[in-house]
């Protein structure tokens, strides 16, 4: 068993003596690294060994507070194992610890998929990565676009199968409740009426089609949140917000965010597609189509601007007015005025 630095928070002994009980009992150390990046979740790669055996693994264990409402690891793992099941591209959960014996607190563990993650350390987001920079356009167009084409596989996997990941038999609606209440969780509804005036235009406005066909959606659909192998997305990672719901909502959240990141970078990726070509390449690879695409964006922004709020408030950088306070919320009332408008 080794310690260091990295494994701080996590029970290496007790890591250990639980995945020679559910993965292997030839188990008998573990290396931990903690992984980079990532706004909310605590995630270290596992290096085991045994006799004859040397395994790469992730271990996901995040810590408390956290920005995710009503955060469950498990839940997420579980969701990532029916995914994993039905051919999406996601890693292989290896074993899920509800009950807390690994590390003193809920977690899961999955194959280490190898590959890289663009960076998202600025408000350019991936648009300041070196890496991007340098592999050229031609290759930052195929990245991008095989990050869509896995969207488009997710979104294909039976709805029935990931029951898990259901807010509730409303469907859209329930959804929204979820972030209706993960903002007034932080804030009273009386300080905020400008974002849930957006909450309730969403509700009134849903499109009749809405809840047809549900699919398993990220929530938090970004490029840098995938695993790339030379050219090619190998994995989809981190579904600590996804639901059942409709797809094209990860699709305005992608664009959303990319568009907003775009207006803050100095020197844009060349390479990387617009919206309208995300969108068409979304639709001819689901066969879903796009009509109310203004709306989803809406709802897609949502995830992303009560995120933000909570982030906000639990960082101690909220002011008087949450609404205001918060640059977000007015892009997020242009686009349910645009949506309108449609």
């Amino acid at each position: 068993m080794t310690d260091s630095p990295d494994s701080k928070g996590v029970d290496i002994d007790g890591l250990v003596a639980w995945l020679a009980e559910v993965v292997d009992p030839s188990i008998s150390s573990a290396t931990v690294t903690k992984l980079a990046g990532g706004h909310s979740s605590g995630a270290w790669r596992i290096d085991v060994s045994g006799t004859g055996l040397h395994l790469a693994l992730v271990l996901k264990a995040p810590e408390g507070p956290s920005v995710v409402y009503r955060r469950d690891v498990c839940q997420e793992g579980r969701v990532l194992d029916a995914l994993n099941r039905a051919g999406a591209p996601v890693p292989v959960v290896v074993a899920i610890d509800a009950v807390e014996q690994a590390i003193g607190r809920p977690c899961f563990v999955m194959e280490l998929v190898e590959g890289r993650s663009p960076a998202d350390s600025s408000v350019a987001g991936y648009h300041d990565d070196p890496w991007l920079h340098e592999v050229g356009p031609v290759a930052q167009r195929a990245m991008w676009s095989s990050f869509y084409d896995s969207l488009a596989a997710l979104h294909t996997v039976d709805a029935a199968q990931l029951t898990d990941a259901s807010h509730g038999q409303n469907g859209s609606v329930d959804v929204i409740g979820y972030w209706r209440e993960s903002l007034l969780d932080v804030a009273p509804a009386e300080t905020v009426p400008r974002q849930v005036a957006v909450l309730d235009w969403l509700v009134a406005n849903l499109p009749a089609d809405a809840d047809d066909c549900p699919a398993l959606c990220m929530g938090d659909a970004r490029f840098v949140n995938c695993l790339i192998d030379g050219a090619e997305v190998r994995a989809l990672i981190d579904f600590e917000v996804a639901y059942l719901g409709n797809p094209a909502a990860d699709i305005g959240y992608s664009t959303f965010l990319e568009a907003q990141q775009l207006q803050n970078a100095q020197h844009p990726l060349p390479g990387i597609g617009g919206a309208d070509e995300a969108w068409s390449r979304w639709a001819t690879a689901t066969g879903r189509d796009a009509t109310h695409r203004h709306y989803w964006t809406a709802f897609g922004a949502m995830v992303i601007v009560i995120t933000a709020s909570r982030a906000m408030v639990q960082w101690g950088l909220a002011g008087p007015s949450l609404d205001s306070d918060n640059p977000l919320v007015a892009v997020w009332e242009d686009l349910a005025a645009r949506a309108a408008g449609q």
